[in-house]
């Protein structure tokens, strides 16, 4: 078996990256990042085909990528994505709710249709840049600090009692 991941991003500006960026700036931190991007992220463990059968996947289903608003590239983890500034310390920080139906769902639909796909999971796959000199353990702490919810006034991204959080590296 194989992993092939694919991540999707809006080919207008993200509403909920916007969003995120636009508060991580009132919050007035010391080293905000200065950039967020969101994508969805696929992960599809496959025996056969590999990326030729995710390629035909996406392009039989537009619930997964709708070309009339969204693009999406094959993706390795830890890779700087298209949309990203190379002059940025990016770090990915991946949201995958605990009960996933979404997985469940695009898994079991799939095999029915007779795609060679073992399994799928899906989940919001958090991109924030930070200044080039950060060090890269800093710029890990503080994502992570970012993106889970610990208090009221805490963490943006996830809910840790129903969702898991690491990193995409």
């Amino acid at each position: 078996m194989k992993k092939v991941q694919i991540a999707v991003r809006l080919v207008t500006p993200d509403p909920a990256a916007v969003t995120a960026l636009s508060t991580v700036k009132a919050m007035r931190l010391q080293m905000p990042p200065l950039a967020i991007h969101r994508y969805e992220l696929w992960e599809f463990e496959t025996a056969e085909g590999r990326e030729k059968t995710i390629s035909e996947v996406v392009g039989h289903f537009t619930d997964i990528v709708n070309p009339n608003k969204q693009t999406w590239a094959f993706v390795e983890e830890g890779s700087v994505l298209a949309a990203e500034n190379t002059e940025l310390v990016w770090v990915g920080i991946v949201i995958r709710d605990y009960e996933d139906s979404v997985s469940a769902n695009w898994t079991d639909l799939l095999k029915r249709r007779g795609f060679p796909v073992e399994s799928v999971r899906w989940g919001v796959l958090w991109r924030l840049g930070y200044l080039k000199n950060t060090d890269e353990a800093l710029a890990r702490k503080m994502a992570l600090d970012l993106a889970v919810s610990h208090t009221r006034t805490g963490g943006l991204f996830s809910n840790p009692v129903s969702q898991e959080v690491s990193f995409w590296t």
